[in-house]
């Protein structure tokens, strides 16, 4: 998005209206929630990517979104801003639809609706099917946050606050519900849930009001829903709470088998939660203890997940499901940060740009663990003391997401979640932001997490919106979705470099004969014949015989080849003394890095003839 170029814009346009990946109850950001199982990971290469402009020519392409409208695939959703000037809109805008094609340069584009439906800013677009026909409708809320600034002239401003959905007609047609317009709040991300239990789906979103831009006072925020009911109608909004992010999800925090409500907040940053006090919440999440389905703000009891002063302003936190272990929630979080002139404007916001992984205590009401999964390896210097008055001095860390030098301007900004580099476990795709570039980061079979920057040297893209990570052509690689407001472009990133990933190939050991009977005093010989990797030295194959009555003896080592071939062989020559078996054992090798093969064993019969 575009942010006024102030110290204002730290605090209320840096980034709640920036782009963002569409909400969706446990899971956002993702279209293939599925992964493979995890393999070990830390000796892959780090795969390469290339880029497919879906859309060069969508001015203030925003938020973007992934979803099936049509049957069978999966639809690339893009809110369209339109021209700004001045950081206000000169008009409505425009939301739109790009169907893949045969392969990731075909796509065809479709105008759900244009600048004649009067509707400015659209924002998050949530796919769900509203009408229950089976097929997806679409909810798009929409706003500019300041659209009612008091300091410029009344004429100027905007009441453009609305939420509509979009009923799908199934030939490339969509007719309009009004479900809320002409607000003085923005409405950014709606849950289409059952909030109530009522068996209606209701539409839970909050209300943001940054009013006037040069002041840090007046912003307004309110979690409301919209009750559904069978008619397909929704009631006027329900304050839930004065607190909230543009962004909420609804989810079962507590696990107590109730939908509680969990939020990033960047507006209103001086205010705490329920009574004013600071530093005020960047994470919070709303306990939900409603008792008798009539939903009211005494129903959520607000909790402090971390502050600002903690973690900087909060910008996205959502669930991702196995990111640690198969069925299990981490809870992932960006915050919107500008390390170098949040520290010199406002020392409380000191936080390095980062992207988070939360982490519950054993009293999930207290505050969470936060743990940064995105610093890089090599640790970044200070800001320059010279940081806002020579803008030539702005740090260009080429391996860390840092914002770029305006006062307004933080990041990370909106992420989703995948498996990017084919290695069967969740990375993450991040937007930069005010960073300007894109990210991904790699995680690995320990733990731990690597950084890495998804465009090219050099390359900026822009505000962008999206991270959704999906496969669109179905050849088993996923791509990343990201759409940039200030290039106006929609483009997706594929994987074309290899990966070479640990693999251990299982060994088969056979001795021939099986089974023989030699003279007293004289030798046999069996063959041994090892299969594995197809790779690395010969192979050692250890010798025992175990006689009818008696301890084991040694008999010694087969050295099996040629090296470098997965069919080894060699013979054993022997003299036996008494009846037993030959047992040959082969220990399995580690061939590189990358290859290994199993442990195996095989037996021999034999008998002494006298």
């Amino acid at each position: 998005m575009i942010r006024p170029r102030r110290v204002r814009a730290i605090a209320a346009a840096a980034a709640v209206a920036s782009l963002a990946a569409v909400p969706a109850v446990m899971s956002v950001g993702a279209a293939d929630a599925e992964v493979a199982p995890a393999v070990d990971d830390t000796s892959a290469t780090d795969p390469t990517f290339t880029r497919h402009d879906i859309d060069a020519a969508a001015p203030g392409a925003a938020f973007t979104s992934v979803g099936e409208v049509f049957a069978g695939e999966k639809d690339i959703v893009t809110s369209v801003w339109g021209l700004f000037e001045a950081a206000r809109p000169l008009g409505p805008g425009a939301l739109n639809i790009y169907r893949p094609g045969a392969n990731l340069d075909d796509w065809t584009t479709i105008n759900v609706f244009g600048p004649e439906e009067d509707i400015w800013m659209p924002n998050a677009t949530t796919v769900t099917d509203v009408d229950g026909d089976g097929d997806n409708d679409l909810i798009v809320p929409a706003g500019h946050f300041f659209g009612t600034d008091t300091s410029i002239p009344a004429e100027q401003r905007i009441l453009s606050g609305s939420i509509t959905w979009w009923e799908n007609k199934g030939t490339d047609q969509f007719t309009r519900h009004n479900v809320i317009t002409d607000q003085g709040p923005a409405y950014h991300g709606v849950q289409y849930v059952d909030l109530d239990g009522d068996g209606f789906k209701d539409i839970l979103t909050v209300a943001e009001e940054a009013r006037a831009a040069g002041n840090q006072g007046d912003d307004s925020l309110e979690t409301q829903v919209f009750l559904g009911s069978a008619d397909l109608t929704f009631t006027g909004p329900i304050a839930l709470a004065d607190v909230g992010g543009s962004q909420p999800v609804v989810a079962d925090v507590d696990e107590d088998g109730d939908l509680d409500i969990i939020t990033a907040r960047y507006f209103d940053p001086l205010r705490g939660s329920g009574g004013g006090q600071f530093p005020a919440p960047s994470y919070l999440w709303m306990e939900n203890t409603d008792q008798d389905g009539t939903l009211t703000s005494a129903d959520f009891a607000v909790h402090t997940i971390a502050t600002v002063q903690e973690t900087s302003f909060g910008f996205q936190i959502q669930p991702v499901v196995g990111f640690r272990e198969p069925g299990k929630v981490s809870w992932i979080a960006t915050n919107h940060a500008n390390r170098c002139t949040f520290s010199l404007l406002l020392p409380p916001f000191a936080a390095r740009e980062q992207v988070i992984e939360f982490v519950p205590g054993d009293d999930i009401r207290a505050p969470w663990e936060a743990i940064t999964l995105s610093d890089p390896e090599t640790p970044v210097p200070p800001c320059p003391a010279d940081y806002l008055s020579n803008r030539d001095n702005y740090p260009t860390w080429t391996d860390a997401i840092t914002s770029r030098p305006s006062p307004g301007q933080g990041a990370p900004g909106t992420f989703g979640y995948g498996d990017i580099d084919g290695d069967g476990d969740i990375d993450l795709g991040v937007s930069g932001d005010g960073d300007r570039r894109l990210w991904w980061i790699e995680q690995q079979a320990d733990g731990g997490t690597t950084l890495h920057r998804l465009t090219a040297e050099g390359e900026h893209f822009g505000q962008s919106g999206g991270g959704w990570v999906v496969d669109f052509n179905k050849d088993g690689v996923n791509e990343l979705v990201f759409s940039s407001w200030d290039q106006g472009t929609v483009a997706i990133w594929t994987r074309t470099g290899t990966v070479t990933l640990p693999r251990t190939v299982d060994s088969k050991l056979s001795v021939t004969p099986a089974k023989s009977t030699v003279k007293a005093g004289k030798k046999g010989t069996w063959t041994v014949k090892l299969t594995g990797a197809e790779d690395g030295p010969k192979r050692t194959v250890k010798v025992v015989f175990d006689p009818a009555k008696g301890k084991n003896v040694s008999v010694g080592k087969v050295v099996v080849g040629p090296a470098g071939s997965a069919t080894l062989s060699g013979k054993l020559t022997w003299k036996p003394k008494t009846n037993g078996k030959l047992v040959f054992t082969y220990a399995g090798t580690t061939v590189s890095d990358v290859l290994s093969d199993t442990a195996a064993t095989a037996t021999a019969k034999v008998t002494v003839k006298k």
